[in-house]
């Protein structure tokens, strides 16, 4: 049997229960932001002629909302709807080219959301990973 193969990531970063929708947005970008630089980082040692010692993988960071209670809001709209009480999560892989309407779903959907909103990275690798 074959030891799994090395896989190198960033550090981990621990899930944050934030109450404020643009504190949770700033926290998605921070999170995508540091992740896709380290794949970046990487890629670019790999064009230098530095292939990595393993495989590089970073993920998507990830929005976690738990509500206990169902208030009904106009399901038409493209944010702010669930279908009832329950944990609900998501990937977020381009924060910062939907700002406005993040920060419009998260403050929408943290109204009636206890807690507000969880935000960290996603266990589930992205489409892509280098390896050497």
């Amino acid at each position: 049997m074959q030891p799994a193969p090395t896989i190198l990531t960033p550090e981990p970063i621990a899930t944050q229960a934030l109450t404020d929708a643009g504190a949770a947005v700033a926290r998605l970008k921070e999170i995508y932001e540091r992740n896709t630089r380290f794949l970046r980082d990487h890629f670019e040692a790999y064009i230098n002629g530095k292939p990595p010692p393993a495989r590089v993988r970073a993920t998507y960071p990830f929005v976690r909302i738990t509500t206990s209670t169902y208030v009904r809001l106009d399901s038409r709209l493209s944010y702010g709807f669930v279908t009832g009480p329950g944990t609900y999560e998501t990937t977020v892989t381009r924060p910062d080219s939907a700002r406005s309407r993040t920060s419009n779903s998260s403050r929408r959907a943290t109204r009636s959301a206890q807690p507000c909103a969880t935000t960290g990275r996603m266990s589930v690798p992205p489409s892509m990973t280098l390896a050497s």
